[in-house]
Order: structure tokens, then C-alpha cells, then sequence
């Protein structure tokens, strides 16, 4: 593949190139039509993270930028100001992206070096958001989810035709839902930032494979590993739950939700590799991977096997042994 002109750093250069475009398109878009297009944001740093790796960081840049002027050229004409502001932090995560591939860091090195960037993007945000509209977003989120659980349970009590027994086993659910929200919602929201640039990632892998094969040095995900002392952020959080106290207890389910989503990605990772390395039909792998993602306690189990590989290492003893004279 030849390699790509190198951009003048003129405003002008590239500002009609179909990359900039869909880049622009791909801001702007989850604004103006959030129901169709809303997953597109959580998705921004894939365009980013192609375009740097395609054209180099110089011209790369300003391929971006003009992508960037356009979309807030689109947004100031439609008062789209928010959904243009929380795009644009997905934009560091590419530049993330594109330099632990320069660099040749680690696959969850760069993850962790993603979700650093993104978080501090997230956060300057809701900061910046909080600000304005005078309200302080994480007091505000949880009152949110916690008026929701309330108004549903009055509209099932005021219905009625619920069984006196039913009706105060709904009582009793709701009201340790809204107990449990507080200590649960710090490691939702740190899950979710991880779950976005492992997203981000893959579909950057998968797409500058399909466009220039051989160019990352990244391993396939079946092969990636976590690094062994990862298992004690789970045991110190199992020490947490011990000590008790609302902090400790906090910090805790904080762990175990992180430490899990990540456990859950090796188990992923290890579920694929013995699917591939016994042949397994791709329709069939199709039905496995729906059936784990439908059931209930698939996810569970992924996470389980993924700690269980600190240990066992199923990807080693599934390796072909190796030929005389490798």
C-alpha cells in the first residue's frame, strides 16, 4: 500500500476528504437523531484512532481538525452544543490509541492508559455541565435513578390488583434497590468508561486489520492476558467487604465490578480461543456467544473462567507441542 500525501497543515487541505466528512457526520449525527445514531458517540474513537494510524499524527491531525470544525460548524446551526461537547471526548482516546500502538505498548496496558484519558475527558465534562446548570451530576444521577424506582413502585401500588404478599415483597425489593444504588453506581460508571475503550479498541483493530493487515502489533484478543497481579484488587476487595462500614463497603463493589468486567473480557478472550482451537463451526459460535450473552449466569461464568486462567492458563495447555527443532 503507498503511502498517504503528507498534508500542508493548510485549513483547507483534506476539508472535502471523505474520512473528514464521515468524521464530522459521526459527531453530529447522535444530536440530531439520538435514537437512531446515540451509539455513535460511544464509538468516536475508532474514526479518530484509523484516521492517525492511515495518514500519520501530522496530516492524521488535521484530517481531525477540519472534521472537528465542520461538526462545530453543524452544531452551532442546529443548538446541538452538549451532544458536540461530550463527542469531543472521545477524541483523546484515538490519540490514546495511536500512540500505545507507536510505542508498542500492551494490549491492557493500553486499555488502561484508554480508560485514564477517557475517564479524565468524562469527568472534565459532567465538571464543565455541572457548572452550568448549577447542579452537582453525580448527586444529580442518583437522584434520578432513585425517583425512578420510587414512582415505579407507587404506580403498581396504586393499580391495585396486586396481592397484599406481592405488593410487600415489591416494597421490600425496591427499597434495597435504592439502598444498594449508592454503593453500586461508582463501579457502574467505572465499568462503563472500560467497557467504551475496550469497544473502541477492538473496533479499531478489527477495522485497521481489514485496511492495512499486519500494521498493529497488537495479538489477537483470544491471546490477550491480564497481568496475575490484577487477582489482588479482588482479594483486598473481599478484605473491604469484611472490615464493613458504607466507605468500605463502596470501595469494594467498586473493585468487584471492575475487577469482574475485566475477568470477564479474559474469560471472553479464553472462551474464543478454545472455540477456535477446536474447530468449532462459526454458525455454532454464533449460537454460544447468544446464548452466553442471553442467559443470566453466562456472563458469571466467563468472568470465573477468566480468574480460573490466572492459575490454570488454558491457552498454554491447549498450545500444539511444539515440533523438533522449533
Amino acid at each position: 500500500m503507498s503511502e498517504p500525501a503528507r498534508g500542508s497543515g493548510r485549513f483547507g487541505d483534506g476539508l472535502t476528504n471523505s474520512q473528514v466528512l464521515l468524521l464530522a457526520a459521526a459527531i453530529v449525527l447522535p444530536g440530531l437523531a439520538p435514537t437512531m445514531f446515540g451509539w455513535l458517540t460511544g464509538l468516536l474513537a475508532i474514526p479518530v484512532f484509523a484516521i492517525l494510524v492511515l495518514h500519520g499524527t501530522a496530516r492524521g491531525s488535521i484530517l481531525i481538525r477540519n472534521g472537528v470544525l465542520i461538526a462545530c460548524g453543524a452544531a452551532l446551526f442546529l443548538k446541538l452544543f452538549g451532544s458536540l461537547l461530550f463527542a469531543l471526548t472521545l477524541i483523546p482516546l484515538g490519540y490514546s490509541f495511536q500512540r500505545s500502538a507507536a510505542t508498542g505498548t500492551g494490549e491492557w496496558k493500553t486499555v488502561l492508559h484508554g480508560a485514564l484519558y477517557l475517564g479524565a475527558g468524562w469527568l472534565l465534562f459532567w465538571m464543565v455541565y455541572g457548572t452550568v446548570e448549577g447542579v452537582q451530576p453525580y448527586q444529580h444521577l442518583l437522584k434520578l435513578i432513585d425517583d425512578g424506582f420510587a414512582q415505579t413502585y407507587e404506580y403498581y401500588r396504586e393499580q391495585g390488583n396486586l396481592p397484599a404478599d406481592r405488593q410487600l415483597y415489591l416494597e421490600q425489593a425496591v427499597n434495597e434497590t435504592r439502598r444498594l444504588v449508592p454503593l453500586l453506581l461508582p463501579g457502574v460508571l467505572c465499568g462503563t468508561v472500560i467497557l467504551t475503550v475496550w469497544l473502541n479498541l477492538m473496533g479499531g483493530i478489527y477495522l485497521l486489520n481489514r485496511v492495512r493487515p499486519g500494521h498493529l502489533h497488537w495479538k489477537e484478543f483470544s491471546r490477550w492476558r491480564l497481568p496475575d497481579w490484577l487477582v489482588w484488587p479482588a482479594i483486598g476487595a473481599g478484605i473491604l467487604l469484611l472490615i464493613g462500614g458504607k466507605g468500605s463497603a463502596t470501595l469494594a463493589l467498586t473493585l468487584v465490578q471492575v475487577c469482574g468486567l475485566l475477568y470477564f473480557f479474559q474469560g471472553l478472550a479464553v472462551f474464543i480461543h478454545l472455540l477456535e482451537r477446536w474447530k468449532v463451526p462459526r454458525t455454532l459460535r454464533l449460537l454460544f456467544y447468544v446464548m452466553l450473552i442471553v442467559q443470566s449466569y453466562g456472563l458469571l461464568l466467563l468472568a470465573i473462567l477468566g480468574l480460573a486462567d490466572v492459575w490454570v492458563d488454558f491457552r498454554r495447555r491447549t498450545e500444539p507441542p511444539a515440533q523438533a527443532g522449533d
